[in-house]
């Protein structure tokens, strides 16, 4: 492989050949990257704005190193490749499409039934996504297999002597799974079972005060963290 973890950001920088997202505010840099015919895609939290970059930038980008790091092996989840300095993250490139741009796809079904399984093993591993819901964290791939990318969001189940924190985790593993539920609704709602319609209508008081505090911390740290246009 490429030694991308003797350069620096400045340099890999030099190597940008398509950014994904463009940084500021919360939201860090996404840029695909290539060297000597190699890929790479950099997670540079250094574009938030200055306080929320220098305040949460390093512990976002160990939140998602941490996640990569337990999700290792796991085929449709990148691969970290290495950590560049405390706020950016290097990793795999995996090629697909965003699940809301692939349209009237003949194979959903085959698609969705794989997408459970990848749930499945990250669940396993102790790792919940909290951020299915957006199209854009799920992407269709070569051979119609499901990728999830952007763990920064991510809730880790708890150790053996912590069991308030897997209790946590379960309920957003539960989360997880309804988010799947929801992009099945917007792409192939013919797929949706009665079952798992019943399931979105009776979501538990603990996961809608759960989102709550996760969308109060978010929009709180923007506030105080980020420049606000006047």
């Amino acid at each position: 492989m490429t030694n991308w973890h003797s350069l620096s950001p400045e340099q890999l920088r030099q190597h940008v050949v398509q950014t994904y997202r463009q940084g500021g505010g919360s939201r860090p840099d996404v840029l695909l990257l290539e060297l000597d015919s190699h890929q790479a895609v950099l997670k540079d939290h250094n574009a938030c704005d200055r306080l929320f970059g220098a305040m949460l930038g390093p512990l976002l980008a160990s939140r998602e190193a941490r996640a990569l790091r337990s999700l290792e092996g796991i085929a449709g989840v990148p691969s970290l490749y290495t950590r560049v300095g405390r706020r950016c993250l290097l990793m795999e490139h995996i090629p697909g499409t965003q699940l809301i741009r692939c349209g009237d796809n003949p194979a959903w079904e085959e698609f969705f039934a794989r997408l459970q399984g990848l749930l499945r093993d990250m669940h396993t591993r102790g790792v919940a996504h909290c951020d299915l819901r957006s199209p854009t964290n799920t992407l269709v791939c070569v051979g119609n297999r499901p990728a999830v990318v952007d763990f920064v969001s991510c809730v880790f189940r708890g150790g053996r002597w912590n069991p308030l924190m897997s209790w946590v985790f379960g309920k957003f593993r539960d989360a997880d799974r309804a988010a799947v539920i929801k992009l099945k609704l917007q792409v192939a709602p013919q797929l949706v079972t009665a079952a798992e319609a019943r399931s979105l209508r009776h979501r538990s008081i603990v996961e809608r005060i759960a989102r709550w505090i996760g969308a109060a911390v978010r929009n709180a740290s923007r506030w105080l963290l980020t420049e606000r246009t006047k």
